[in-house]
């Protein structure tokens, strides 16, 4: 990992960290104001990658793949700014979705990496297992309990656990491969 992809992480990790408390400490105020966030990101990655489509992309081997992932990240961020006015459970479901999602992509980069014998292949299983865990309990606990606040303080802590293992692999040693 160069140093900025270390300090892009770092960056991401302190972001979220940000997120969890502003969710903890102003309940459904800063669950409003971590969904701008989420909006407004998603909208300018998506811009990003279908600008770098018609610059760059077209011309590689995988940039079909660029342009519909900005396209999908341009819709998920209107979609969620629309949504975004009713504070419904509806839009916790929604964010709890993209987590679990990102659990099974972890798991699934453990699974390659223990493929590969990597060292790292055990905190990224744990990682996903936990990331889809977390978002199973807040969905339970939405359709069971019906309380908002229960779902946004899993939400809130499971931002945190995500971003202590983003930090820990900021810090991590990583192996340098030089081929002679």
């Amino acid at each position: 990992m160069t140093l900025v992809q270390r300090i892009k992480k770092s960056i991401g990790a302190l972001a979220m960290l940000l997120c969890a408390f502003l969710m903890v400490y102003l309940g459904e105020a800063g669950y409003g104001l971590v969904m701008m966030i989420l909006c407004v990101s998603s909208i300018l990655s998506g811009l990003r990658s279908i600008i770098f489509y018609f610059t760059m992309a077209r011309h590689m081997v995988d940039g079909l793949g660029i342009l519909f992932k900005g396209i999908i990240l341009l819709d998920f961020g209107l979609f969620t700014l629309s949504i975004s006015q009713n504070y419904t459970l509806f839009i916790v479901v929604y964010l709890l979705a993209i987590h679990a999602f990102s659990g099974v992509m972890a798991i699934l980069h453990a699974l390659e990496a223990r493929r590969f014998h990597a060292s790292s292949w055990r905190i990224n299983l744990i990682e996903g297992s936990l990331n889809i865990a977390f978002a199973a309990a807040a969905v339970i606990c939405g359709f069971v309990i019906n309380s908002l606040k229960d779902v946004t303080w899993i939400y809130a802590s499971s931002l945190f656990y995500s971003a202590i293992l983003q930090l820990i692999t900021v810090f991590r040693k990583t192996a340098i491969v030089y081929i002679q």
